[in-house]
């Protein structure tokens, strides 16, 4: 499986590329939205960043027909139950609040 990994802190990155590479998925690494937006295009890939938050990415894609069925999960700092049904409601698969552990990923 291919996953899209986009967060801003490179550290974070880092970390959440090396677990999820112990699974065996293959990994793209994206720090901000506009990348997104543009390897989505790039790629047409199989079914709070710095310039393009998360919600935008999350509107956008679920709103094209080429990204719409593509399944996101949401990693944000943002823990409240409003957050949560935010990505819910725009069409996330899942919510995983930070920080999280090596369990919470596979």
């Amino acid at each position: 499986m291919r996953i899209l990994i986009v967060e801003d802190n490179p550290d974070i990155r880092t970390l959440l590329v090396s677990v999820l590479k112990r699974a065996d998925h293959e990994m793209v690494e994206a720090s901000d939205g506009v990348f997104v937006q543009r390897w989505i295009t790039d790629t047409e890939p199989d079914l709070m960043m710095p310039e393009v938050d998360g919600w935008e990415v999350l509107g956008k894609l679920k709103t094209e027909p080429l990204t719409r069925d593509i399944p996101v999960i949401i990693s944000s700092a943002l823990d409240e139950p409003e957050d949560f049904a935010k990505a819910f409601e725009m069409g996330a698969i899942d919510y995983i609040p930070k920080p999280w552990n090596a369990a919470d990923l596979v």
